[in-house]
């Protein structure tokens, strides 16, 4: 009997480099699909529509909203994102591992259809260097930059109810501890319940 897949979730402040990672770790681990989202911001230069997000009218988010077809939806700087529940679940019941890149309000929704999932937090090793790269990267003006700061220690208490934390302050080294994160995980005996069985009731 083919097992389920696995749920991930990746949360962090803005700057953290969360999806910096997940494009590596998706390079490095094999078997990994990704949740996208649905955002009703513009799309950015580059961006393509149904591979960096499902990018939605207001209009078309509420009415997923009231059909109730997100796994989780979240307000951020006035622009809603949603993880699409059909295809999370497609994925998982067909033994695939899935990685949702979400905020954590959205993973505290998630966490209480799916205390299964394993919940990884990524952020550099202190604040001062979150606000640095924040301002470095020139994205955003200096309001939009301290909102974000100002959210992070908000984030930063959502800490406890992750599984594990991954230090970016290396990439290479976080995307090592992430990959290994979700190896170990695959390997948990209780996640191979019918092959621990199998060899336990071998005959002498």
């Amino acid at each position: 009997m083919e097992r389920k897949g696995i749920l991930f979730v990746l949360s962090g402040p803005s700057g953290a480099g969360k999806g910096t990672v997940l494009h590596e770790v998706l390079q490095k681990v094999q078997g990994l699909a990704v949740s996208v989202s649905a955002t009703t911001r513009a799309p950015r230069p580059g961006e393509i529509n149904g591979i960096h997000y499902h990018f939605r009218t207001k209009d078309e988010f509420q009415q997923m909203v009231d059909n109730n077809e997100f796994l989780e939806h979240v307000v951020k700087f006035h622009n809603r994102y949603g993880t699409p529940k059909a295809q999370v679940e497609k994925l998982l019941n067909e033994g695939k591992d899935v990685v949702l890149e979400i905020e954590t309000k959205g993973a505290s929704k998630v966490r209480r259809a799916n205390p299964d999932a394993v919940y990884i937090f990524i952020t550099p090793s202190n604040y001062e260097e979150l606000n640095k790269r924040l301002n470095v990267r020139g994205t955003e003006s200096p309001e939009v930059c301290a909102l974000r700061l100002k959210i992070a220690k908000t984030e930063y208490k959502s800490i406890r109810y992750y599984d594990y934390i991954a230090i970016n302050d290396n990439l290479d080294e976080c995307v090592n501890t992430v990959s290994a994160i979700i190896l170990a995980e695959r390997n948990k005996r209780r996640r191979n319940a019918e092959l621990a069985d199998n060899l336990m009731t071998l005959k002498s």
